[in-house]
């Protein structure tokens, strides 16, 4: 199967008029060809993933919805990944009305490891295939369809997808407990204390609290697959205005937020006056200095060249500082390597001030 990274099919339409324009590609991040892998033949340090895990680690929650998309969904790629979802819930482990849960013990090892985000094979997500895909790709949530690994521009891009996984993760959170209410159950769940950060004994292979079970599910009980599937016939039709009716203030405000990101990400415009930033060099390979900005999985090399003259962008207008550095250093820099600087933070626009961060090496 070929991972296209594109958005699921649910989500793109209600993205794309938010942003007002087509949903940019991510090239330099392929699903299908993990960037985050050590090339055949090359050498594996603790930079790079587990070729087992790749990025997929910790398992997401599935709201409701989307679980029903999972379990309708003909398509033979992702028949292991809707018999993973339908295991899940014949066992009925952290299964709710508002999600399949990914439980308490992988989250519990994920947030004591920091280090193993993509490199545990203890901790892969149950949901990829027998090939290390994903295989609820489709209809994956929002964590996982807006992560990516490298940007094709930078920062700008990464705060555009940081703030589209906040908006749907809220939009995930508030359409589920929409569709249990119009469904009738849940408010089991919903008046519940807050949940235990400690894993249950039933995700040990434990018996399961059948009564608190029955409570929860109430006259769905048995019937949770027919649920699911009730929610995504709820949700599949609704327009991005009517999300947004259903939806609580937050997720009004993150839209804006989305619409402000993908204007600056849709923008080449040089800002007048530039200064560098703090940089950080990691190392040197081939006449090319490697340095760490934004995401310590997406480094920037930069040329011998290039390195001498940043000290140009002082925060003197922008043109004029290109000119110094033609007439006294004989290097040419065109506007888009200058606006892929300030995309990856090697540069940042600035008022009329002295420069106060000095490069580290």
């Amino acid at each position: 199967m070929i991972l296209q990274a594109a958005l699921p099919s649910l989500y793109e339409p209600w993205l794309r008029i938010i942003a007002g324009g087509p949903i940019p590609q991510e090239p330099n991040a392929t699903c299908d060809r993990c960037a985050m892998l050590p090339s055949p033949g090359g050498a594996s340090d603790a930079s790079y993933f587990h070729p087992s895990t790749k990025c997929c680690v910790s398992p997401p929650d599935l709201p409701n919805f989307l679980a029903g998309r999972i379990l309708s969904e003909p398509d033979p790629s992702m028949t292991e990944g809707r018999k993973a979802v339908e295991a899940r819930i014949s066992r009925r482990v952290a299964v709710k009305p508002s999600r399949v849960d990914s439980g308490q013990v992988l989250s519990l090892l994920y947030r004591a490891t920091p280090s193993a985000f993509g490199r545990a094979p203890a901790l892969r997500c149950y949901y990829l295939n027998s090939e290390a895909e994903c295989g609820i790709w489709k209809h994956r949530p929002g964590v996982c369809a807006t992560w990516y690994c490298k940007h094709v521009r930078g920062a700008t891009a990464s705060r555009f997808w940081g703030l589209a996984h906040k908006l749907l993760h809220e939009v995930e959170q508030d359409l589920a407990y929409w569709c249990m209410a119009q469904l009738q159950v849940g408010s089991s769940e919903v008046g519940e204390i807050a949940a235990s950060p400690r894993p249950h004994v039933s995700e040990l292979e434990g018996e399961i609290d059948r009564v608190q079970y029955r409570k929860l599910w109430g006259h769905w009980c048995g019937r949770e697959i027919e649920f699911y599937q009730a929610c995504a016939r709820l949700v599949e039709s609704l327009t991005w205005w009517q999300v947004e009716e259903r939806c609580g203030p937050r997720v009004g405000i993150l839209s804006g937020l989305v619409r402000d990101a993908y204007t600056h990400l849709a923008s080449s415009a040089m800002p007048e006056r530039l200064r560098m930033k703090q940089v950080c060099f990691t190392g040197f390979r081939e006449g090319n200095y490697k340095v760490t900005t934004y995401s310590e999985y997406d480094p920037l090399l930069m040329s011998e060249r290039l390195v001498p003259v940043l000290k140009y962008f002082d925060g003197r207008p922008t043109d004029e500082a290109l000119h110094a550095i033609f007439v006294e250093q004989g290097v040419h820099l065109d506007s888009s390597l200058v606006r892929r600087l300030v995309d990856f933070e090697i540069l940042e626009a600035c008022d009329a001030e002295p420069n106060l961060f000095p490069i580290v090496s």
